[in-house]
């Protein structure tokens, strides 16, 4: 059976602004030290399989321990307002958020290649595996089957919301390489190029994608009793 509608896509929109404003401070101290850390990542002169693998790996623990990090700052309550202290709680799971990670890219890659619907109907329906991991701490199977449950009933304007946030991500991207255009094409200009995308796409999609768990997993509200 189909959950019932309950993810409004201006909604969430509006969450995103109203966490980001409440946590303005902390969620830009864990953006720039992310985006330091992945713009060094050009530095590093690793070419070849082997070398590409390893950026590769280096970038996505980097971005699952982001991930997690805005994930505990707007999902789970009471959390301290320290990098080190919110690292305490993404520790214990990271390797299952980086699974998560893996596994959905991998799949939805596979699905995009076979067609494009496929990879599409499965970025949306394990949108919120990694958020799971870091709130509800399951495995990473009960992760992404969880992810599923949250989503059913709610796929299109999960898509939407998904598609919007690609967009907008896309778009201060572009920006940022415009912006770094007069740095002509060398290493600075890649430095600066991943720093500044970085810094302006990565809390879009990472507070995105921890209001929409909230969006989806907040109780439902039981319906008036006519007798009473």
């Amino acid at each position: 059976m189909q959950a019932p509608d309950r993810f409004s896509i201006s909604d969430t929109l509006q969450a995103m602004r109203t966490e980001f404003e409440e946590n303005r401070a902390l969620v830009l101290r864990i953006t720039l030290l992310f985006s330091v850390l992945a713009a060094a990542l050009t530095l590093l002169d690793l070419t070849g399989p082997i070398g590409f693998a390893v950026s590769a790996g280096m970038l996505v623990l980097l971005g699952a321990t982001y991930g997690g990090l805005i994930t505990t700052v707007v999902c789970v309550p009471g959390q301290p307002d320290g990098i080190a202290e919110l690292w305490g709680n993404v520790k214990p799971v990271l390797a299952r958020l980086i699974w998560v990670t893996l596994i959905t890219a991998a799949v939805a890659i596979l699905g995009f290649f076979a067609l494009i619907v496929p990879g599409l109907i499965i970025v949306t329906i394990w949108s919120v595996g990694g958020q799971v991991i870091v709130v509800e701490r399951p495995g990473v199977q009960t992760a992404l089957g969880r992810s599923f449950e949250l989503v059913r009933g709610n796929g299109f304007r999960v898509f939407g919301y998904l598609l919007l946030l690609g967009l907008l991500a896309a778009v201060l991207s572009i920006l940022a390489l415009l912006i770094t255009i007069p740095f002509g094409d060398g290493i600075l200009r890649t430095i600066l190029n991943s720093f500044l995308s970085n810094l302006v796409t990565a809390p879009v999609v990472a507070i995105g994608s921890a209001v929409l768990y909230n969006a989806l997993s907040r109780p439902q509200e039981e319906p008036a009793d006519p007798a009473a």
